[in-house]
């Protein structure tokens, strides 16, 4: 296999990686491509504290088209790619009290380097949306919970920061 092969999006790809989100999240995740198949997959297990002191987990999954993949150049003995799209995220979080279950879009930028030859190394910055959810908060759309608080930005507004590492087989 060459590192050819390796670039986007042909190829499969197992990996882990550490996220840091808004609000106040920290995730372990895990992620993947299926051979001739356009999305990039990730599982994340989510812990959180509030600004209300009550801590809570959650999963997530989601699935990123890369629409846009450029090779930006050669660092060191990597080639550098810039990737950039569309996806769709699936959130549940439990805690003290609370439950959340949500969907929504979420559009990941990010810069990864393809390393002896098989390996990547990636860091990427997701901004998203929250479309729909329900839970102790009530219904939800777009971040206003008519039933409980109103509109609220860290209801709409998602963000997270990625790293992590990728093995293309």
């Amino acid at each position: 296999m060459s590192k050819l092969y390796a670039d986007y999006p042909n190829g499969a790809a197992a990996g882990f990686f550490l996220r840091f989100s808004f609000p106040s999240q920290a995730s372990l995740g895990v992620t993947g491509k299926i051979d001739n198949f356009p999305l990039v997959f990730s599982g994340i297990l989510n812990i959180g504290i509030s600004t209300k002191g009550w801590a809570w987990f959650g999963l997530s999954a989601n699935a990123d088209w890369w629409g846009l993949k450029y090779r930006i150049g050669k660092a060191g003995d990597s080639d550098a790619w810039l990737y950039f799209g569309p996806g769709a995220e699936a959130v549940a979080e439990f805690g003290n009290n609370y439950w959340n279950l949500g969907l929504g879009f979420r559009l990941p930028l990010g810069v990864s380097f393809i390393v002896d030859r098989d390996w990547e190394i990636f860091l990427q910055i997701s901004p998203g949306l929250n479309v729909i959810a329900v839970g102790s908060d009530g219904f939800g759309t777009f971040g206003w919970y008519p039933s409980h608080t109103g509109w609220t930005f860290a209801k709409f507004f998602r963000f997270s920061g990625d790293f992590g590492f990728r093995y293309w087989f």
